[in-house]
């Protein structure tokens, strides 16, 4: 698995939109600044993933492979990986078979590990200032919530958080970065994969595997 990681690392270099997704890791692993949240409301449930993360992450002396198991669990508390993805095939989702759909949560997954984990350690200095909590449209449950990312490098990264309330709780669906949204990004650039191969789920599936387990 640790040449799988070291294969992401130059995956992540290699891919279209690096800078927003790597924004978009950057920015969980951030430091939170404690802000006047309700208890309980989508901007304390970002503080306390964003600590979450940057603590289970960069803690001395655990494996690669213990990383990899935490960066896959916190995915799952933070994001809902199934409503991205189906997000992301758009009209492709509707016409794919039920096999197909379940194979490319996985190597959707899999992609985010393989992509953004080995980046992990490059950001500790980075501070993340959580602001207004919104509701966004007309969505029940679905919110805005505005930050304000802090690099040693360069000027402040300005992100809104789109996060959604549902029966396991608070799940990001998307993060926009400048106003730039990183699920419509991954939903370009995958959507250029199916229609070079005529929107077939399965052969992007499997160019995605032979990509992130073939360098």
């Amino acid at each position: 698995m640790s040449g799988l990681l070291r294969s992401g690392a130059r995956i992540g270099r290699t891919l279209g939109g690096t800078f927003f997704f790597t924004v978009m890791i950057l920015a969980v692993l951030s430091t939170p600044v404690p802000a006047a949240q309700t208890p309980g409301d989508a901007g304390a449930f970002l503080e306390e993933l964003s600590h979450r993360a940057k603590t289970q992450l960069n803690e001395p002396g655990i494996s690669e492979e213990e990383k990899e198991r935490r960066f896959r669990d916190l995915l799952h508390q933070g994001f809902d990986i199934e409503a991205i993805a189906r997000f992301i095939l758009g009209r492709y989702w509707r016409v794919a078979k039920e096999p197909e759909r379940q194979d490319f949560i996985k190597v959707f997954e899999d992609s985010l590990v393989f992509r953004f984990l080995p980046v992990f350690g490059d950001y500790s200095e980075a501070a993340l200032r959580f602001g207004k909590v919104r509701p966004f449209g007309k969505t029940p449950d679905l919110f805005n919530v505005e930050s304000e990312l802090s690099r040693p490098e360069g000027p402040p990264v300005h992100l809104n958080w789109r996060v959604h309330k549902g029966s396991k709780g608070y799940r990001i669906l998307d993060i926009l970065a400048e106003g730039v949204s990183v699920a419509v990004t991954l939903r370009s650039e995958y959507g250029s994969v199916l229609k070079r191969n005529g929107g077939n789920v399965s052969t992007l599936n499997k160019t995605l595997r032979d990509k992130f387990t073939g360098l």
